[in-house]
C-alpha cells in the first residue's frame, strides 16, 4: 500500500531536474525548427537559441517554477510560465534590437518561436496533469493528510483538499483532543474527529500519514512547538496553518527583511510589472475608448449646456490612491445651483436631477470625462468607485477597513458596482457590501477580472435601476 500511494515520490527530485531539461530542450529545439523553417540555420541562431534557454531558466528559477506543484491549480502554474515567457521575450527583443542588422535571423522565425515555445512548454504541464489525475484515479501517486485542530483554519483547509481531489491528497480527519462542550467549539465537516495526540503520533510512526497540517490558534505556541518537536523524528511533512484571517488581511505575502521572515498584511497589487500593465491597459484602452467618443462627448456637452445653465462639466474633490485627494469630472446631470451646493446623495426622482441628466445617470454616460482622469493617472478604468469626500467621512468610523479600498486607484467602474452595489447606499448594510466587493476586487485581481468587469459593464449598464 505505501508503494502504490507513494509512486512518485521518490523520484520527485528527479522528476523536477527532468522538468528543468526538458523546458530547456524545448525552448532551443523550437528557436532552431522555427529558423529552420525560414531560412539556413547559422551560428547565429544556435547562439540565441543558447542565450534564451539561459535567459529563460534564469527567470523560471528567480519565479521558483521548478517545484512541487501538487497543492497548486494548474492556472497558477501557467501562469507563472507564461510570465517567465513573457520577461523572456522582453530581453531577447531588446538584444535583438542593439544587434540589429549584424544578427541574421529571419524576423518571422523569431515570432513563430515566441508563439509556439511557451505552447510546447504549457502544454508539457497539462499532459502531466492529466497522466497524474489518471494514476491517482486508478488510487496510486497520493499522500495521506491529517489535520490536527478542528479549527475554522482546519476546516478551510479539509474544505479545500476535498474540492480539490486533483491534488492527489486523501485526508483521513482532524486530530483533536477537546471534546464538545468542553472550552472553544469543534468545527464541523467536512471530515470526522478521528482522535487525539496519542493516536496521531501511532499513526505518524506507523508510516500511515505522509502530511500534517496543524491548524492551532497561535496562541497554543507551547503546544505547537512540542507537537512539532514529536513528529520531527518521523518521516512525515509537517505545515503550520497559521490562521491570518483573524487580521482582515489584504493581499497578504510572505516577504524576508534579510534573513527574517515577514508577512506582509495589508497592501496594493499594484507593484513592479503588476503596476506596469496595469498603468499601460489604462493608458492603451482609456486613448481609444476617447477617440472613439470625443464625437459624442461633444453631442452630451452641447445637450446639457442647452437644456439648462451652467457648465457642461462638473467637478468634484474626491479620495484616490493613498486616499490622496484629486479632482473628478463628470458631466454635469443637476441643475448647477445645486450641483455646487452641500453633499447630499442623489436619491430616485430627486427634483435636482434634470431631464438630460437622469439619461445620462442611468446610462453612466455622465461618467465618460474621467477617461481624462484615467490618462492623468488619478484613476484607473477598473477599481472601487471613488466616494465624495463627505460620503467617506460619513462611514470611514461605521465600517471597518472602509479605507483599505484606496491602495489601488479609484475606477470607472468596479466589481461592486456590477454586482448591484451601485448608486446610492440608503443603508449601512449596502456599504458594508460595496466595501466587501471592493476588497474582494483588491485580492482576487488580475487582467482577466478587469476584462470580466469591462464587459458586464456594458452588459448591465442599460438595464440596471441602481443609478438615478
Amino acid at each position: 500500500m505505501a508503494r502504490e500511494r507513494g509512486l512518485i515520490r521518490p523520484y520527485s527530485f528527479l522528476l523536477i531536474q527532468v522538468n528543468r531539461m526538458a523546458d530547456a530542450l524545448l525552448v532551443f529545439a523550437t528557436m532552431l525548427g522555427s529558423v529552420a523553417w525560414w531560412q539556413e540555420v547559422s551560428a547565429d541562431a544556435l547562439w540565441l537559441s543558447l542565450l534564451s534557454v539561459l535567459i529563460f531558466a534564469l527567470f523560471a528559477e528567480s519565479s521558483h517554477l521548478y517545484r512541487s506543484w501538487r497543492v497548486a491549480a494548474l492556472h497558477t502554474e501557467l501562469s507563472m510560465i507564461w510570465r517567465s515567457w513573457f520577461a523572456t521575450v522582453l530581453v531577447v527583443v531588446f538584444v535583438l534590437y542593439l544587434l540589429g542588422d549584424s544578427y541574421q535571423i529571419h524576423k518571422m522565425a523569431v515570432v513563430a518561436w515566441l508563439v509556439i515555445a511557451p505552447v510546447l512548454v504549457g502544454g508539457t504541464r497539462v499532459l502531466v496533469r492529466l497522466v497524474l489525475r489518471v494514476t491517482r484515479s486508478a488510487g496510486r501517486n497520493f499522500r495521506t493528510a491529517a489535520i490536527v485542530g478542528a479549527t475554522p483554519a482546519g476546516r478551510r483547509i479539509a474544505e479545500r483538499i476535498v474540492r480539490n481531489r486533483w491534488m492527489g491528497i486523501r485526508l483521513i480527519g482532524y486530530f483533536d483532543e477537546r471534546r464538545p462542550g468542553r472550552g472553544r467549539e469543534l468545527v464541523e465537516g467536512p471530515v470526522p474527529i478521528v482522535g487525539g495526540m496519542a493516536d496521531l503520533r501511532q499513526r505518524a510512526e506507523g508510516g500511515e500519514l505522509d502530511i500534517v497540517y496543524v491548524a492551532l490558534p497561535m496562541r497554543a505556541e507551547t503546544r505547537i512547538k512540542g507537537l512539532i518537536e514529536e513528529l520531527a523524528d518521523g518521516m512525515v511533512l509537517v505545515y503550520y496553518v497559521a490562521d491570518f484571517e483573524v487580521f482582515d488581511l489584504l493581499r497578504a505575502q510572505w516577504e524576508t527583511l534579510g534573513e527574517i521572515p515577514v508577512l506582509r498584511v495589508i497592501d496594493s497589487p499594484f507593484h513592479g510589472f503588476n503596476s506596469f500593465a496595469k498603468r499601460v491597459q489604462d493608458i492603451g484602452l482609456a486613448s481609444i475608448l476617447l477617440l472613439m467618443c470625443t464625437l459624442p462627448m461633444l453631442a452630451i456637452a452641447a445637450a446639457v449646456r442647452l437644456t439648462s445653465p451652467g457648465p457642461a462639466i462638473y467637478r468634484q474633490v474626491r479620495h484616490g490612491l493613498d486616499g490622496v485627494e484629486f479632482t473628478i469630472y463628470k458631466f454635469r446631470t443637476m441643475r448647477a445651483e445645486d450641483a455646487q451646493a452641500g453633499f447630499k446623495q442623489a436619491t430616485r426622482a430627486d427634483p435636482r436631477v434634470t431631464r438630460v441628466g437622469r439619461f445620462l445617470r442611468r446610462t453612466s454616460l455622465d461618467e465618460l470625462p474621467q477617461l481624462i482622469n484615467v490618462l492623468q493617472g488619478r484613476m484607473s478604468l477598473v477599481g472601487p468607485r471613488p466616494h465624495p469626500l463627505d460620503l467617506n467621512e460619513q462611514h470611514r468610523r461605521l465600517v471597518k477597513r472602509f479605507f483599505l479600498r484606496h491602495k489601488v486607484r479609484p475606477g470607472i467602474t468596479g466589481w461592486a458596482q456590477v454586482n448591484g452595489y451601485r448608486g446610492e447606499t440608503e443603508s449601512l448594510e449596502k456599504m458594508q457590501r460595496r466595501l466587501e466587493h471592493d476588497l474582494e476586487y483588491i485580492n482576487n485581481w488580475s487582467f482577466w477580472l478587469d476584462l470580466r468587469i469591462l464587459l458586464m459593464t456594458v452588459a448591465r449598464v442599460w438595464k440596471d435601476g441602481g443609478a438615478y
